[in-house]
């Protein structure tokens, strides 16, 4: 299931989550599948921490495990970060010049390289989570 791909303030992306059923819910079908609590709650938490109205994101989807992926594009630049049920999240960036993938557990590490990979794609600088243990290195 997908939410609108017009996500014009922080209020409609939160409301695309909200339209989401939750795992468990009778709505559930193998084509709709329910995502879970706490991915729903940590997906959340980074779109409110790290949001640019300067770049939304362009697709809010519920992955087959009960998770959300949330991807954001702009030139050349795709950013795709998938809040895992289990409380992994992982990140895709594809930029101009290459292609990094990382993970986080740590849901303060998660807002820091979303809001640095944000800034890179609209040419704000700093990196993808400049100096963080664990982060892309070029």
């Amino acid at each position: 299931m997908s939410a609108p791909t017009s996500f014009p303030s922080l209020a409609h992306a939160l409301a695309a989550l909200d339209a989401f059923p939750l795992a468990g819910a009778l709505e559930i079908t193998a084509d709709n599948p329910g995502v879970d609590f706490d991915a729903l709650d940590r997906a959340r938490s980074v779109l409110s921490q790290s949001w640019r109205d300067d770049l939304p994101p362009a697709r809010i989807i519920v992955t087959q495990q009960g998770g959300i992926a949330i991807t954001w594009g702009r030139s050349g630049w795709t950013l795709e970060l998938t809040v895992d049920p289990y409380a992994l999240n992982a990140f895709r960036l594809d930029s101009p010049s290459k292609m990094a993938e990382w993970m986080r557990a740590n849901i303060d590490a998660t807002v820091a390289d979303t809001k640095a990979a944000l800034a890179a794609m609209t040419g704000g600088g700093g990196g993808v989570a400049a100096g963080a243990a664990g982060a892309p290195r070029g």
